[in-house]
């Protein structure tokens, strides 16, 4: 650990190599975080698969868990209207071949916008899901006792996100054409951060 450490103290000590392992690490992190959450998922499946028939493990944990799944298609949704994408249509919770719902959006704007829409929507689930679910966490410490049924369904809320933050595939691939500009932005605001002593 003290190794880890110190190799950090020395990159952060030289700003233009510290911003370069920022902007091809963060990316990279993104994509590996939520590939973890999904395997995750895929593991508890697998596990109450053992126990239970596995169509019904994974049926329990799709279908149980509806409302990260309405969370999941909405914070793409948000993120499309917040980055100016044109959203076609909204699918909260509609089954096909490949998942269990949709957003469709057209990018929009010039090449630095596209390239933010296509990080900030295809990542949406994370973001936000990582705030629902370290949200539901506290929550649970600061409700009194007294009100059990509502840290049942906080806890809930927080459980079915957690399994839905995960990106798709199609997410990947969105969000693989972003990545490009976005390490040269994520350069640049590192640098300046970093030469401000912000970071």
């Amino acid at each position: 650990m003290k190794g880890i450490i110190d190799l950090y103290n020395k990159i952060h000590d030289i700003p233009l190599l510290y911003a370069v392992a920022v902007a091809v690490l963060l990316p990279i992190m993104v994509i590996v975080v939520g590939f973890a959450i999904q395997m995750i998922g895929e593991a508890i499946a697998t596990l109450l698969g053992i126990v239970a028939d596995p169509w019904l493990a994974y049926g329990l944990i799709n279908y149980l868990t509806i409302p990260g799944v309405v969370l999941h298609e909405l914070s793409h949704a948000f993120f499309a209207y917040v980055t100016g994408a044109k959203v076609i249509e909204v699918a909260p919770f509609k089954k096909d071949e490949n998942s269990l719902g949709h957003v469709y959006f057209r990018n929009k704007g010039n090449k630095l916008l596209v390239s933010l829409q296509n990080i900030f929507i295809s990542s949406a689930p994370m973001l936000i899901g990582g705030i629902i679910v370290y949200g539901c966490y506290c929550a649970l410490f600061v409700l009194p006792a007294s009100l059990l049924w509502l840290k049942i369904i906080v806890a809930y809320i927080g459980i079915s996100m957690f399994f839905h933050m995960t990106m798709s595939l199609a997410d990947i691939k969105v969000f693989v054409r972003g990545i490009p500009l976005f390490m040269c932005i994520l350069f640049i605001l590192t640098v300046i951060l970093r030469l401000t002593n912000v970071i």
